[in-house]
């Protein structure tokens, strides 16, 4: 095992990393559609920064192309225009993705039931493909006809594994700094120890000395 204090360094940054997940999953449950435009809001505003730095670098050091300089500053005002988009309207856009998502999963349900379909008699194996081919169809359809409650529902699922997560993180960082203090414990006994043989060593030398004296 390495050093104690060394190994204090992992167990405050597994506390801390636990007090944030643990954080960010209970907002997840609590509150998904807040929590869901916050996540839109900084990509938004991350896009939104990126584009712009784009801008101002291009701005700066300009192409001898003109071309590809005026191209260069169109995409960087798409994408600062993206950015704010996303970061003024999140629940249309998060809407949108929900929405794709769903025909995409009813896409596959249904490609996925033809498949299972073709084998004539159906086999046991080719039984569950059917059944769970129907789920998709289904978990896609509703997805797609009422994208804000499965957006509800996925943040909250993400808010669950994000709260075991932190909960697992905590208690691990706990569980460390048992160990280390274990450890401490262990090694300050042993130090003891070898001090106490080491002071036994040096009496029984110096009582061979005086016997030597004593009989010489």
């Amino acid at each position: 095992m390495r050093h104690p204090t060394h190994a204090k360094l992992p167990a405050n940054m597994l506390l801390y990393m636990g007090l944030i997940a643990l954080t960010f999953g209970i907002t997840s449950m609590a509150v998904p559609e807040f929590t869901l435009k916050i996540i839109i809001l900084s990509i938004g505003i991350i896009i939104g920064l990126s584009g712009l730095t784009t801008l101002i670098m291009r701005l700066k050091h300009k192409s001898k192309k003109k071309f590809l300089q005026i191209l260069s500053i169109i995409g960087s005002f798409l994408i600062i225009f993206f950015g704010l988009a996303l970061a003024v309207y999140p629940t249309t856009f998060i809407e949108i993705f929900i929405i794709v998502l769903g025909i995409a999963i009813i896409l596959g349900g249904i490609s996925q039931l033809a498949l299972s379909l073709s084998f004539f008699p159906l086999s046991y194996t080719a039984k569950v493909f059917v059944a769970f081919s129907i789920l998709m169809i289904i978990a896609g359809t509703v997805m797609a006809l009422n994208p804000f409650n499965a957006i509800k529902g996925i943040t909250i699922f993400f808010g669950i594994v994000m709260t075991v997560f932190g909960l697992l993180n905590v208690i691990m960082s706990f569980w460390l700094r048992t160990e280390i203090s274990h450890f401490n414990k262990l090694e300050k006994e042993a130090h003891q120890t070898i001090i106490e043989i080491e002071a036994e060593t040096t009496d029984t030398h110096n009582a061979s000395n005086e016997n030597e004296k004593t009989e010489e």
